[in-house]
């Protein structure tokens, strides 16, 4: 059976470096629930639900120990103030726009992207749009972490 990826029409972004590891947080604005044609309750929380169907995974510990996974990249401006992240086919683009980064943050991706790390985003579901909502997220357990190519355009 073959679930929708829903779209997000606005996110907001946060950096974070958590144990020496540069992260972008992305929280989208809006929730799903999917509900199957019976009427059976497919997922409470779509937009993870689709993120993990395309390699992303639960954020249980903060080791982020994984290779970029193949179709997903985000690519930074050259002063790193704005973002575009994609996932693979399915999934495509899920966010354009801004990006707020400290700069120990820039030089830490800037050495990422030296090494060919890439750069881990943490995802899921948060009940409101802010840095204290983002870190609820990821201390209850309702966060997902990908680690995708990193991209630094012109």
């Amino acid at each position: 059976m073959s679930h929708p990826v829903p779209e997000i029409e606005q996110a907001t972004t946060y950096t974070a470096v958590i144990v020496g590891e540069p992260v972008v947080i992305l929280l989208p604005r809006m929730r799903a629930t999917l509900i199957a044609e019976s009427g059976a309750l497919v997922s409470a929380d779509a937009w993870t639900a689709a993120v993990t169907r395309h390699g992303a995974v639960p954020m249980l510990d903060l080791g982020f120990a994984a290779d970029p996974v193949p179709g997903w990249s985000i690519v930074l401006d050259r002063a790193m103030t704005a973002a575009r992240i994609t996932g693979p086919a399915g999934l495509g683009e899920i966010y354009t726009g801004a990006l707020e980064a400290a700069p120990d943050w820039r030089h830490r991706v800037a050495q990422r992207h030296r090494d060919g790390g890439g750069l881990v985003v943490i995802t899921g579901r948060a009940d409101r749009m802010d840095p204290e909502a983002a870190q609820e997220m990821m201390e209850q357990e309702r966060a997902v972490w990908i680690r995708t190519r990193l991209v630094l355009g012109d």
